[in-house]
């Protein structure tokens, strides 16, 4: 974290662009990416965040003069892995979250966030385990996030 981190918005909201995916299940990474968001706004009162408000256009759409001046967090996931066997099946995935405060070039905070978990066949299924570690993954994500913007006493 950058030492002159200011951790309140001026506005007190903080925009958060979707996630690009590389190779990833469009079903996990929906599920990252909302649960992200939802456990920020659970969290708000934690921090001196009013509200998380996801930007609906398309990165490219989004006018850079008027993002530069916002606080904004980005992410991406990658490396996603499923290295299944005959009785049990690994999952992988790698996600990084990027805070940036108003008039910053460079980001603020970067998290790198790994996650994986293992699960034999005969006790869950591919779908229900994918789904544990999407929410997982949304939860570290904010929690750091939260942790940052955290109110200082």
């Amino acid at each position: 974290m950058a030492p002159a981190f200011n951790p309140a918005p001026e506005q007190s909201i903080v925009y958060v662009q979707p996630f690009t995916n590389s190779l990833v299940p469009e079903a996990f990474s929906e599920t990252v990416f909302n649960d992200f968001v939802d456990d920020l706004n659970n969290s708000r009162l934690q921090t001196d965040v009013k509200w998380y408000y996801i930007i609906k256009e398309d990165p490219k759409d989004v006018d850079p003069a008027w993002l530069e001046r916002q606080v904004y967090v980005t992410g991406e996931i990658w490396s996603y892995i499923e290295n299944a066997g005959c009785c049990s099946t690994e999952l992988r995935a790698k996600a990084r979250l990027r805070l940036f405060e108003a008039e910053e070039k460079d980001p603020t905070l970067e998290i790198f966030i790994p996650v994986d978990s293992f699960f034999e066949h005969d006790r869950s299924t591919l779908d229900i385990e994918r789904q544990r570690l999407a929410k997982r993954l949304a939860n570290e994500m904010s929690n750091a996030i939260t942790k940052a913007l955290a109110k200082r006493n």
